[in-house]
């Protein structure tokens, strides 16, 4: 992964929770490791054990099958939980029926290689305790619910150039009930909506153009994904999102954009506080 850009900044271990020892911290992260460890089993949803704690192991699509899994397999776990994942993301309502559906007894979050799109949107921010191993990779894309319908209809549905009134209504309900369940989600974790908002800013700094479309890879190579992931102290202190363990904080001290290249390659641009938080049009 490149690093086109570095802004230096301060080493953060552990966000919402600075007066923990550091002994206490290092423990932590020590016992993460090892439950991750105890994950071995096959298929999206399994469950081990580790000491006192039921481990509940996620893998792959956040979908319906998923969900129905985690319901199941929680009705055999009385004891308190600690859910390792490693997700790509996926259906925006399977994950925050999984997030509330976990956070009603309470869990800590062991992201052991990725969490992206649902997954961060939700899971992360749902857990207790979000625990980012070596390597661990953690992004957020965009929102389903933009801040307008019109905007909503110019994302996903720009190239659609035969929607009728009647088409319209029906994205517009769409539309509607999801940004009332996102509206309801960060009411619910305490978190800043911006979360969802700030990865145009984001993009628009890496590419140094109004859109990420704009950005090119250092051979000129065209973009087939990306995603963003704030620094450790700005999930806390500009978006709510607290209690995160690193076992490498120096990874997330900067703003982070991840670009996956037509090629596959994947290139990593840090961008500024300055330029991430510049007031743009909404």
């Amino acid at each position: 992964m490149k690093l086109r850009h570095h802004i230096c900044g301060g080493l953060v271990a552990l966000l919402g929770a600075s007066s923990m020892p550091a002994l206490a911290l290092d423990s932590e992260l020590f016992e993460a490791r090892q439950i991750a460890r105890s994950c071995k089993g096959d298929g999206s949803v399994s469950l081990a054990s580790f000491k006192d704690r039921d481990v509940l192991c996620l893998s792959g699509e956040i979908d319906k099958r998923m969900e129905e899994e985690i319901t199941q397999r929680l009705r055999l776990s009385p004891r308190k939980l600690v859910v390792v994942i490693d997700s790509a993301g996926g259906s925006v309502a399977r994950a925050i029926n999984i997030a509330d559906l976990l956070s009603a007894s309470g869990f800590d979050l062991i992201v052991a290689k990725a969490c992206y799109s649902s997954c961060a949107n939700y899971l992360f921010v749902a857990a207790n305790s979000k625990f980012l191993l070596e390597g661990a990779d953690i992004g957020w894309h965009g929102s389903t619910a933009p801040r307008s319908f019109e905007h909503y209809i110019d994302i996903f549905f720009a190239k659609d150039r035969s929607l009728g009134v009647q088409a319209r209504q029906k994205l517009r309900k769409r539309y509607e009930a999801s940004k009332r369940a996102q509206e309801d989600f960060v009411r619910k974790y305490k978190i800043s909506e911006e979360i969802y908002f700030a990865h145009w800013n984001a993009y628009a700094c890496a590419a140094g153009a109004p859109t990420w479309n704009n950005y090119r890879g250092a051979q000129g190579q065209h973009v087939f994904s990306v995603r963003w992931r704030p620094s450790l102290l700005n999930m806390q202190n500009r978006f709510g999102i607290v209690n995160i363990a690193a076992v490498t904080p120096d990874d997330y001290v900067d703003n982070a954009v991840s670009v996956t290249l037509d090629d596959g390659k994947r290139e990593l641009v840090s961008v500024s506080d300055r330029c991430l938080f510049k007031p743009r049009p909404r």
